[in-house]
């Protein structure tokens, strides 16, 4: 039998399937012991930051690692780690908990305006309603334009001692560096294999599915849940590798011919470039002498060739590039010339 997603027994089923998933293993927060340790060492100490950065690549389970946080700031056992049996706990896993608010952008850009930051540090001063703290998560900082971080930035300096900032981004580069300097950084990381396939196994997905998608994508559970859901990441990681090939063999056609299947899809666009950074970033590991079984990326074997026929020192090159565009594209510049001008600034790198 088939159900709609607007079906009551649907949405009861999966509310179902949520709870039961989610309330496994601290929230199925997989491994990342330094930053579970660290906010328990926080809360036990009772010197809780009041402002904290969750940083990593998209997919890691950073907005998984803010709600974390919060349930282990406001379990009511106080051991700095999330039961998942609490009345705290229970709301934070829900989202109805009246002390964690998250932050909405706006547009499909995914900005925040600054009213909307400008009205947390307004709000923020207003004591919790029934825990010790006062949550707000703002969540893919990424693309929010300067004025809104510096609106954001009064808070971070001089936040109310009941207030925790959890802002989550993909790099730490995209913020002021005056935030930066003023939070407690948390980097997220790729599990294990046998952590990822367990973590795969509760949604349930096939047994060979599951680890297709952990040999193609690794220990990065959001991208091989997408994998299996059949979205786009699947094109990508193809794309990704004919772009490896195209650099390696440094024929300026066949890279443009390769980048120009993804004029006019910029989500496809922004996936392919964060694939490539991963590839490129490999090969500097490789480079540098890393050992073959710590590379992360979704084509290994083309990281190890892309070392074997360019410099560390342009491979960095060729990374910063990617970079650069991938904030130009987020920033509404013209996807079909930023292509182009990638194509060009890749051939010049090489």
């Amino acid at each position: 039998m088939n159900y709609k997603k607007q079906d009551t027994f649907y949405l009861v089923f999966k509310n179902l399937i949520y709870e039961k998933v989610i309330l496994m293993e601290n929230f199925s927060f997989y491994e990342n012991n330094i930053l579970k340790n660290t906010i328990s060492s926080m809360v036990v100490k009772n010197r809780v930051a009041n402002s904290l950065l969750v940083y990593g690549e998209k997919g890691l389970g950073k907005k998984t690692a803010a709600d974390y946080i919060s349930a282990a700031l406001l379990c009511e056992k106080g051991n700095g780690m999330p039961c998942g049996k609490c009345k705290s706990c229970k709301m934070v896993l829900h989202k109805t908990h009246p002390d964690v608010i998250y932050a909405v952008p706006s547009g499909k850009s995914g900005n925040y305006k600054i009213d909307t930051l400008r009205e947390i540090v307004e709000n923020a001063p207003i004591m919790p309603n029934e825990g010790k703290y006062k949550i707000y998560i703002i969540s893919d900082m990424d693309n929010t334009l300067v004025p809104a971080q510096n609106a954001l930035l009064k808070l971070i300096e001089e936040p109310p001692d009941h207030c925790v900032i959890i802002l989550t981004a993909q790099s730490r580069s995209s913020l002021l560096p005056t935030i930066i300097s003023r939070v407690v950084s948390l980097s997220v990381h790729e599990v294990s294999s046998v952590s990822c396939e367990k973590a795969l196994a509760q949604y349930g997905y096939k047994s060979d599915d599951i680890k297709k998608s952990v040999e193609i994508l690794g220990g990065n559970i959001g991208k091989c849940k997408s994998y299996l859901d059949g979205e786009n990441i699947f094109d990508a990681v193809k794309i990704t590798k004919s772009i490896t090939d195209a650099i390696i063999a440094a024929e300026e056609y066949l890279i443009l011919k390769e980048f120009s299947e993804l004029i006019g899809d910029k989500p496809m666009t922004l996936l392919v470039l964060e694939l490539l950074c991963e590839v490129i970033r490999d090969a500097m590991s490789v480079n540098a002498g890393c050992n073959e079984n710590m590379l992360i990326s979704t084509y290994k074997n083309g990281a190890v060739k892309l070392a074997e026929h360019i410099s560390k020192a342009k491979a960095r090159k060729i990374y910063l590039v990617i970079t650069k565009y991938i904030e130009r594209i987020n920033s509404n510049g013209n996807l079909s010339l930023a292509i182009n001008s990638l194509c060009s600034e890749i051939k010049e790198a090489l």
